[in-house]
C-alpha cells in the first residue's frame, strides 16, 4: 500500500489573516477581564474601608446569594466584600460569553460552541458552590 502524506503549509499571510480575523475577540476579552478585575477590587476595596470605619468584622464564610444584595443595601461591609466576591467570580462567566458570541460573530461555529461548552461547565460548577 503506498502511504499518502499531506502536507499542511501555513503562510505567514494565512497567520496573519487569522489573528487580524480574531484581534476583535481578543480586545472584547481583554476588556471584560480588566473592568471585571477593577470593578471586583474596588468593591472589594470599599468593603474594607467600609468595614474598618464601622468597626465591622467580615464574615468567614460568605451570605447566601440571596441575601448578598439586601446587605449591600443595608450599607453592611460583609455585603460589600462578598459583591465583589460575586463580581470576580462572574468576571471569567462574562469572558467566556464575550468569546462565544465572537467566534459567533466571525462565523466560527466550532469554537463558539467549544466556547459554550466550557460556559456550561462553569455554570455547573458555580452553581454547585453557590447553592450547596
Amino acid at each position: 500500500m503506498a502511504e499518502m502524506k499531506t502536507e499542511v503549509t501555513v503562510t505567514r499571510d494565512d497567520y496573519a489573516e487569522r489573528v487580524a480575523e480574531l484581534a476583535p475577540i481578543y480586545r472584547s476579552v481583554i476588556t471584560v477581564l480588566t473592568w471585571g478585575f477593577r470593578l471586583g477590587a474596588a468593591l472589594l476595596i470599599v468593603g474594607l474601608v467600609v468595614a474598618a470605619i464601622k468597626g465591622e468584622p467580615l464574615n468567614r464564610k460568605a451570605e447566601r446569594f440571596a441575601d448578598v444584595l439586601p446587605a449591600v443595601f443595608d450599607g453592611k461591609a460583609s455585603g460589600i466584600v462578598d459583591l465583589a466576591i460575586l463580581c470576580l467570580v462572574a468576571t471569567p462567566v462574562a469572558s467566556v460569553v464575550a468569546t462565544a458570541l465572537g467566534f459567533f460573530r466571525i462565523g466560527d461555529r466550532r469554537y463558539g460552541t467549544l466556547s459554550l461548552v466550557v460556559l456550561c461547565v462553569l455554570a455547573v460548577s458555580i452553581s454547585l458552590s453557590l447553592f450547596r
